[in-house]
């Protein structure tokens, strides 16, 4: 299983840049394209949320437009910045998963050696997050029914304190709530978030939660100041790995442009080691 996520795309109409100056279009649609030439098939796409910026209808057409290039499945979910109704007309024939009440996008696909189980955790008209009461009883209701199968939750907003003072004021406000579930059921070995524009990993006993950066804007880490900034940074994706060997591995690639790869050569990399042996012949990292 090789599954890539993505995350806070918070795609314009067609034409427009984000702030007059980022063109998260142009982005995700070359996004888009070297995600369908990665370098080992991907078996699956997920985005957690943020798909548009301002939930328009325009922007869900300009979505549906990049997104709709994509030859691999697609998991998404919406974000604070999405709005639930023009989601599900904008991208519902695209992902017919995501049923038709706009208040109820919960599902979980069992394709994979992991399952995966997809939560709505954005509120309309807020920039924080809450889990419904109804979302938290249908995943513990879920979890229940397949207790051996190593499990992952994906949300949009991360349900912890992460350190970054901005963000975590708009945070999934009963984040807690969340992590008591998931303590009931320890096959839950994941929990997948997006919202912070940047990775962060931390861990609450067994239960590793990691959130994915922007794959267009990032927010810099600042433990005081609680104004919100963005920043440049190059965007990057997780993708995650299962095999029976290594169980389930997440690494975190660049999405920006650069040079290589380029296969190590020790002759070149310590000319002055040559003739004594010193890696001689072998490629190092």
């Amino acid at each position: 299983m090789l599954v890539a996520q993505i995350s806070d795309l918070h795609i314009r109409p067609q034409g427009e840049k984000l702030y007059d100056y980022i063109d998260t279009n142009s982005l995700c649609a070359r996004h888009v394209a070297y995600l369908n030439h990665y370098s080992e098939k991907l078996d699956a796409l997920i985005i957690t949320g943020d798909i548009t910026n301002c939930g328009c209808p325009d922007e869900y057409a300009m979505a549906a437009r990049i997104l709709g290039q994509l030859d691999m499945p697609v998991y998404l979910i919406p974000g604070n910045h999405d709005q639930k109704e023009n989601f599900l007309e904008g991208l519902g024939e695209l992902y017919p998963y995501l049923g038709n009440t706009p208040q109820a996008m919960t599902y979980v696909v069992d394709d994979f050696p992991v399952r995966m189980v997809f939560l709505d955790s954005s509120l309309e008209g807020e920039i924080k997050g809450r889990l419904t009461r109804a979302s938290l009883e249908w995943l513990d209701h879920i979890l229940s029914q397949q207790p051996d199968v190593e499990t992952a939750v994906f949300i949009h907003h991360h349900p912890l304190a992460s350190g970054c003072r901005h963000m975590d004021t708009i945070r999934c406000t009963n984040g807690p709530q969340l992590i008591d579930i998931l303590k009931d059921h320890p096959q839950v070995t994941r929990l997948f978030c997006g919202h912070t524009h940047r990775a962060i990993v931390q861990t609450i006993g067994p239960l590793l939660i990691m959130t994915a950066p922007s794959a267009c804007h990032q927010v810099p880490f600042d433990t005081r100041d609680p104004n919100g900034f963005y920043s440049l940074e190059p965007p990057a994706m997780l993708v995650h790995r299962f095999t029976p060997e290594t169980g389930l591995v997440t690494h975190m690639a660049s999405l920006a442009p650069f040079d290589g790869p380029f296969r190590f050569d020790t002759t070149l990399g310590c000319p002055e080691s040559t003739g004594n042996g010193v890696g001689i012949g072998e490629n190092h990292g």
